[in-house]
C-alpha cells in the first residue's frame, strides 16, 4: 500500500496542483488590484500561498524516499486544508471583505464631484449607494447635499444676473436690459426674482420718462432753450402722441425762443465782423432749423462767410 505521507501520491499530487494553480491565478488578480486600484492585499496573499505550496511540495518530496516523521502528514493535510479554504474565498466574501474601501471610495467620489460641481456625476453614484450597496440613509444625506449645493449655485447665478440687468437699467440700455430679461427667463421660467424683471424694466422707463418731463419743465420756466430742447430730443424717444399732447405748445415756444436767440447770435456775429462765430452759429441753424426760411438764408450767405473765416484764421494765426 502507498505511503499517503508521500508526495508521489496521486491525491497529493492534485492536490497540489490545484493549490497552486489556485496561488497563481490569485497573484494575477492581485497584480491587477494593484496596479488599479493600489490594492495589495490580494497580491500578497497569492504570493503567500504559492511560497507556502511550494514549500510544502519540497518538504514532501525530501521526506518521500522513507517515512515521514510522526504527525508530518497529518499537519501538512491540515494546513493544505487551511490554505485551500483561503484560496476558495468566494466572491461574495472578496466583496463583504472590501466593501468599507468601496464605501469610502464612493464617499470620497461623490464629494469630488461636488466640489467639482457635476452634480449629476454626484447624484448617479448616491444612486449606486442606496441601490448596489444598501447605504440608503447616507445616501439620502449626500443627495440633500447635492440639491443644497445646486440650489445655491442657481441662487448665485441668479442674484448676478439681476445685479447684471440693474445695471442696465441704471445706465437705461432698455433694449439691452430687455434681451437680457427674455434670455433670463427661458432659462429660470419659475424663478420669483427672474419673472418681476419685466415690471422693473417697465417701471424704471417710467421714471425716466417722469424725469425728463419735470426737468423739461423746470428748464421752459427758467427759459433755459438749450436745455429744453435737448431734453425735448430725448423725451420723443418715450411719449406717445397722447402723452406728448400737452406739450406740444410749450415744445413749439422752445423751439421758437431757441430759432430766435441763434438768429440774434448769428446778427451780431456779422456786426462785429466775427466770421469765424458767424459760421458756427450759421452751420447750427441750418442743422437744427433745416427747413424755415431763416436757415435758407444763412444757407445763401455760408459759402461767403467760410472764405472770410478762412482769412480770418489765417490773419490769427
Amino acid at each position: 500500500m502507498a505511503d499517503p505521507g508521500k508526495p508521489g501520491d496521486p491525491w497529493q499530487i492534485v492536490l497540489f496542483v490545484f493549490l497552486l494553480a489556485a496561488g497563481l491565478l490569485i497573484c494575477i488578480a492581485g497584480f491587477w488590484l494593484a496596479v488599479q486600484r493600489q490594492e495589495f492585499e490580494v497580491l500578497a496573499l497569492g504570493l503567500l500561498a504559492v511560497i507556502v505550496v511550494s514549500g510544502l511540495w519540497s518538504v514532501g518530496g525530501r521526506s518521500g524516499g522513507g517515512a515521514a516523521p510522526e504527525g508530518a502528514t497529518e499537519r501538512q493535510i491540515r494546513l493544505l486544508e487551511t490554505i485551500a479554504e483561503r484560496l476558495l474565498i468566494s466572491d461574495q466574501a472578496k466583496q463583504i471583505a472590501y466593501r468599507e474601501k468601496d464605501r469610502d471610495a464612493l464617499r470620497q467620489a461623490i464629494l469630488d464631484d461636488i466640489r467639482k460641481q457635476d452634480y449629476p456625476a454626484a447624484l448617479a453614484l448616491v444612486h449606486d449607494m442606496a441601490d448596489v450597496y444598501g447605504y440608503r440613509e447616507e445616501a439620502e444625506r449626500f443627495r440633500q447635499q447635492i440639491l443644497d449645493a445646486q440650489a445655491g449655485r442657481q441662487q448665485a447665478a441668479i442674484s448676478a444676473a439681476v445685479t447684471g440687468v440693474d445695471a442696465l437699467l441704471q445706465g437705461r440700455d432698455w433694449e439691452a436690459a430687455r434681451q437680457e430679461i427674455e434670455r433670463l427667463t427661458r432659462m429660470y421660467p419659475d424663478q420669483p426674482e427672474i419673472r418681476r424683471l419685466p415690471l422693473r424694466l417697465k417701471e424704471a422707463r417710467e421714471r425716466h420718462k417722469h424725469d425728463l418731463l419735470r426737468d423739461f419743465k423746470e428748464a421752459f420756466d427758467r427759459e433755459d432753450n438749450d436745455r429744453a430742447a435737448e431734453l425735448l430730443t430725448q423725451m420723443d424717444r418715450y411719449l406717445s402722441a397722447d402723452e406728448a399732447s400737452p406739450y406740444m405748445d410749450m415744445a413749439r415756444e422752445v423751439l421758437n425762443r431757441k430759432r430766435e436767440n441763434m438768429g440774434v447770435q448769428f446778427k451780431m456775429a456779422l456786426q462785429d465782423r466775427d466770421w469765424i462765430r458767424a459760421v458756427s452759429v450759421g452751420e447750427q441753424i441750418i442743422r437744427e432749423f433745416p427747413n424755415t426760411l431763416f436757415a435758407a438764408e444763412v444757407r445763401e450767405m455760408l459759402d461767403t462767410l467760410r472764405e472770410r473765416a478762412a482769412s480770418q484764421r489765417a490773419t490769427v494765426s
